[in-house]
């Protein structure tokens, strides 16, 4: 922070400057007492953001100025700073991008989820040739794979090859559920994760 004759001058690290002007003032008895008083209020920052390294004093003679009058001064140049640092702040502008970076595979399944015109023209401008329908779509399913999951049936009935040697079970495993549907299990028990298939 700079006191000169015009005002308390406060800047940042980013360059933004701001001023709180003065009112004439008349010169103090005691100079020293009154600098010391000065650069002693001008120094604090309280409860705000900010933080002085600063206080310098271009004024002569040093004037006198009452506790009040320096923090009043200090919360003018603080506040108008603020303001400055908000209206120079850089904004991300936000919005889409439109590329056409490949996409990594030529082809995609249903499990690419693709259910609308606009995704598929999405993935079409990103270089995809063939793209099937998603699931929900209405597409026949049997014998294709539903889920990957992390939880694990044999694990859970403590039939885990990677945890002990149990006897084999008689695979495929299957579920079937309330009407009568078939779920085949697939175990891939490298990656420790069960695949579940119509």
């Amino acid at each position: 922070m700079t006191l000169d004759a015009r005002g308390l001058a406060a800047a940042d690290e980013d360059g933004n400057r701001a001023e709180a002007p003065l009112a004439t003032a008349p010169p103090a008895r005691n100079p020293e007492r009154a600098l010391e008083t000065i650069q002693r209020q001008l120094a604090k920052t309280g409860d705000t953001e900010f933080k002085c390294s600063q206080v310098a004093v271009e004024l002569q003679p040093v004037p006198f100025l009452p506790v009040a009058t320096l923090n009043a001064l200090r919360r003018a140049a603080l506040d108008r700073l603020r303001a400055v640092r908000e209206a120079n702040r850089p904004r991300w502008q936000g919005g889409i991008q439109p590329n056409d970076v490949p996409f990594p595979e030529p082809e995609l399944s249903y499990l690419g989820n693709v259910l609308n015109r606009q995704a598929e023209a999405f993935y079409r401008r990103h270089g995809v040739t063939r793209i099937e329908p998603a699931a929900e779509s209405g597409l026949d399913l049997r014998g294709r794979q539903l889920m990957t999951t992390r939880y694990c049936l044999k694990h859970q009935l403590g039939l885990c090859p990677r945890e002990c040697a149990p006897e084999p079970l008689a695979e495929p495993l299957a579920l079937i559920d309330d009407e009568g549907h078939r779920l085949e299990l697939r175990f891939e028990c490298a990656d420790c994760q069960m695949e579940i298939y119509l």
